[in-house]
């Protein structure tokens, strides 16, 4: 049975590009299938990374560049929901009461390639040597330095408008610019792709392609209302992914990229972690044939796989709840309306203080559920255990990359942003 909401209008945060309207307005009108009768309030809001766009993204700070100040409304009650581009969600940490309450159907992840129009080429290898490619992702500079070191890398800021505006003007110096394949769909700007890059020469950003939907995790309502939305193959994906990005940390100044593969049971995600010029770099890939089972604890050479009973690993994020079963009041056998939630105080969702409720004979504080949730993500509807074994793979692939020498190349880059910094 489909879930009633329990009002009959949301309040809705989004930049102010023309992407990220489009992109709200395409949540709105999939919610609109759902829910005819209920109305959605646009909110408009400028973030740091809007407002800057001189510096390079690495340079102004790693977390919520783009989420921030969306953020700060929502803890504010002002609004009820954000619509992101899942890749500006920080994957190590969101604010205090904060989930990504729904993850709609991906687009494509990859990246393309965008050659100025004064240039009868078709893709990088056609460009002559020297030629400036305008990109501001340390992830794509770092893998496209690997694979194409005869090109130069320009620092290329603003939204997709602003970016094309600047490719435009030969006086610039851009040959090519480098863009996400779905922002490029979502503007039906497709004829302006001269070639996609596949991710076996470069992997894509955590969460690329997808747009994630952030509220107040009290707020079980709207939750529940977003959960229409959610695509199990795509919440499944992007859970692995945050899940490793998580377990190895960075923001914008760490180059690491992803390829993720889910067939019904089997997900496959392959993981990079470079060092800013490309010239050191981990790569490895986690696969698990059957999400359905239990993970067990098994060892292959120098590599060790974490298991839902590994709590050494699993104690690092001390906001995720247990997931062995063993300390969670629900059992993960038992059906997702149980086993999806941790027993915490009730909280008014028009506020953050805990209500205590009153009886005859005592004041106490009645315990409530809220929904449990993977690498901050909600899977409301997704099998529990299917959720659990794909945020178990990007942890464990994120601690084959430790072993291969991961901490080495992010204390190198630690050391150069630092100095850059200074």
């Amino acid at each position: 049975m489909q879930y009633v909401p329990l009002r009959s209008n949301y309040r809705i945060g989004t930049r102010q590009s023309e992407l990220a309207l489009v992109q709200t307005d395409s949540v709105i009108e999939q919610l609109h299938k759902f829910y005819p009768s209920i109305q959605y309030e646009v909110i408009k809001i400028k973030t740091i990374g809007d407002k800057n766009l001189l510096d390079p993204l690495a340079h102004i700070g790693d977390k919520g560049l783009f989420t921030k100040e969306l953020e700060v409304e929502l803890n504010k009650n002002t609004i009820d929901f954000v619509v992101h581009s899942l890749k500006d969600v920080p994957s190590t940490v969101l604010p205090p009461n904060m989930v990504i309450g729904a993850i709609l159907e991906r687009a494509d992840p990859r990246d393309a390639v965008v050659i100025a129009p004064w240039h009868n080429k078709t893709s990088l290898n056609e460009l002559p040597h020297g030629s400036v490619i305008g990109t501001s992702s340390t992830r794509r500079i770092a893998q496209l330095k690997l694979n194409y070191p005869q090109f130069e890398y320009k620092n290329i800021r603003g939204n997709m408008n602003t970016r094309w505006e600047k490719l435009n003007n030969r006086e610039l110096g851009y040959d090519a610019m480098i863009a996400a394949v779905a922002g490029l769909q979502r503007l039906k700007w497709t004829n302006r792709i001269s070639e996609i890059i596949e991710p076996d020469r470069v992997l894509y950003a955590i969460g690329q392609g997808a747009l994630g939907i952030e509220c107040r995790h009290n707020d079980t309502d709207t939750i529940r209302m977003l959960s229409v939305l959610n695509h199990e193959p795509t919440v499944v994906c992007c859970v692995a992914e945050r899940a490793f990005l998580k377990r190895i940390g960075g923001g914008c100044s760490i180059p690491n990229a992803v390829c993720t593969v889910y067939n019904e049971k089997e997900l496959k995600i392959d993981g990079v972690l470079l060092n800013l010029d490309g010239s050191r770099f981990v790569k490895d890939r986690v696969e698990n044939l059957d999400l359905t089972k239990p993970m067990v604890i098994t060892k292959s050479g120098s590599s060790l796989f974490v298991s839902s009973t590994d709590n050494d690993f699993l104690s690092l994020d001390d906001d995720t709840p247990p997931i062995d079963g063993s300390s969670n009041p629900m059992n993960s056998n038992q059906s997702h309306n149980k086993s999806d939630i941790d027993s915490i105080r009730i909280f008014n969702p028009s506020s953050s203080i805990p209500l205590s409720v009153t009886s005859t004979e005592t004041t106490t504080t009645e315990v409530a559920p809220l929904l449990r949730h993977y690498a901050h993500v909600c899977g409301v509807n997704i099998n529990e255990t299917i959720l659990e074994n794909a945020e178990l793979c990007g942890t464990n692939l994120a601690v084959k990359l430790m072993q291969m020498g991961a901490d080495s190349i992010l204390e190198e880059i630690q050391q150069r942003v630092t100095t850059i910094s200074s």
